[in-house]
C-alpha cells in the first residue's frame, strides 16, 4: 500500500550547460544582452566548474550598465586558477584574470571609483608583465627573445637599486631617490624599488608621494608586510592615527610575530590613548567649572561687571609630541586670572605710560 504523502513529484532534469551556452551565444550575435544575461544567470546558477560563464556574464552586465554586478562577477573569476585565453588578446589581456580585471576597471570607472579602477589596471599589468607579454610590440619576437629582454630589464633595475642603496647609506636622499626611480623605469612592478623609494621620500618628509609607493608595494605584494608598515608609518606621521592603526593591524594579521610592526602599533595605540585621555580630562574640567552666582544686578550689568575666571592652559612644546621613538606626557602650565585683574593691569600700564610722557614733556620744555 502506498500512502499519498509518500508520493514524490517527478523532478525536471537539470538544464544542459552546453544548450544554455549555445542559446546565450545566439543572443550575443544579435546583441540581445538581456536575453544572453538570462541564460548566463541560469548557467552560473549551476555548479560552476569554469570561470568563463562568470566572465561572459560580467561582459553582458557591462553592456547593460549593471556595474556592481560586473565587479561581483570579476571578483569570483579571480578566485579561479588563472589560465590563458586561447585565441584571445583583447585589450592586452592574455589570461582569464587579466580580462576580469579589465572588466572590473571599466565598471569601477563608471561608478566613479577612480582609485579602484587604477588598481585593477595595475593588477592586470602586473600579470602580463610577469608573463613577459606587456611589451610585446614586435610580433616577430619569440618566447626566448622575450624572456631574455625581460631579464635584461630586471638586471638593469637591480643595478639602479644597488646604486640607490649606496646613496641611501650616505644619507644622500635626493640622489638615492633619483636612482630608485631610474630602476623603476626598467621594472615598474618591482615592489622592493617602490619600498626603497617610499622610505627615501619619508626621509624627505614628502609623505603624499611616499604613500603612493607604499600602496604600490601592497598592491604588488599583498602578503609582504613591508608595504603595510610603511603606509602605517606615513599615516602616523600625518597624525592620521586611526587609519594607521587599521593598516598595522592588517599587517599583523598577515605576520603576527613581526616585532617591527608590533612596536609601531604600540606607539600608535599610545597616541590614540593619549588623545582620548586629554579629551576626557577637558570634558571633566568643563563639567567641574563652577558657575558664577548672580549679584542681584541686571543681567547686562552683571555681564559687564562680574568677575569671570579664565583658564589659560599651555603645553611645554619640548615634551608634548609623539614620534618614532614614542610619546611623551605633556607638562601643563595653568594660569588662572580674572577679568578685573586684566582690567587693573591695563589701567596701571596706561597710567605709567602717561606719567612717563608727562615727565618727558616737562623735561624737554625746560
Amino acid at each position: 500500500m502506498v500512502f499519498p504523502f509518500t508520493k514524490k513529484e517527478p523532478q525536471a532534469p537539470p538544464p544542459d550547460p552546453m544548450v544554455l551556452l549555445a542559446e546565450a551565444q545566439e543572443f550575443l550575435k544579435t546583441e540581445n544582452f538581456e536575453g544572453a544575461l538570462e541564460k548566463f544567470d541560469e548557467l552560473c546558477a549551476l555548479p560552476v566548474q569554469s570561470p568563463l560563464p562568470l566572465l561572459s556574464r560580467a561582459t553582458c552586465r557591462l553592456q547593460l550598465k549593471k556595474y556592481e554586478g560586473v565587479v561581483e562577477d570579476s571578483e569570483k573569476v579571480l578566485k579561479f586558477l588563472n589560465t590563458d585565453i586561447e585565441g584571445h588578446n583583447e585589450e592586452g589581456c592574455t589570461t582569464v584574470h587579466s580580462l576580469a580585471l579589465m572588466r572590473m576597471a571599466k565598471a569601477y570607472k563608471e561608478l566613479g571609483k577612480v582609485d579602484e579602477a587604477k588598481n585593477a589596471v595595475m593588477r592586470k599589468n602586473v600579470i602580463e608583465h610577469k608573463l613577459g607579454r606587456d611589451k610585446n610590440d614586435n610580433e616577430d619576437e619569440d618566447q626566448e627573445e622575450r624572456t631574455k629582454r625581460v631579464q635584461e630589464e630586471k638586471d638593469m633595475a637591480e643595478e639602479w637599486k644597488e646604486k640607490g642603496n649606496a646613496e641611501f647609506k650616505e644619507q644622500n636622499w635626493n640622489k638615492a631617490l633619483e636612482f630608485y626611480r631610474n630602476g623603476l623605469g626598467y621594472d615598474l612592478y618591482n615592489p622592493k624599488l617602490h619600498s626603497n623609494a617610499c622610505l627615501t621620500l619619508i626621509k624627505l618628509k614628502r609623505y603624499t608621494q611616499a604613500l603612493k609607493h607604499a600602496e604600490q608595494c601592497i598592491l604588488l605584494e599583498p602578503t609582504w608586510v613591508k608595504g603595510y608598515y610603511l603606509k602605517g608609518l606615513i599615516l602616523s606621521s600625518e597624525s592620521k592615527i586611526e587609519q594607521a592603526k587599521e593598516v598595522l593591524q592588517k599587517a599583523l594579521s598577515i605576520e603576527p610575530d613581526n616585532k617591527q610592526i608590533k612596536d609601531l602599533l604600540e606607539e600608535v595605540e599610545a597616541r590614540v590613548d593619549y588623545v582620548e585621555s586629554r579629551l576626557r580630562r577637558r570634558k571633566a574640567a568643563d563639567k567641574q567649572q563652577p558657575a558664577n552666582p548672580s549679584d542681584g544686578k541686571d543681567s547686562s550689568d552683571s555681564a559687564n561687571e562680574k568677575e569671570r575666571e579664565v583658564l589659560v592652559e599651555d603645553v611645554d612644546s619640548d615634551e608634548d609630541y609623539c614620534n618614532e621613538d614614542g610619546c611623551r606626557t605633556p607638562k601643563k602650565i595653568k594660569l588662572r586670572v580674572t577679568r578685573k585683574q586684566i582690567f587693573d593691569t591695563v589701567v596701571e600700564v596706561g597710567a605709567a605710560a602717561l606719567g612717563i610722557a608727562v615727565v618727558w614733556w616737562l623735561v624737554s620744555d625746560s
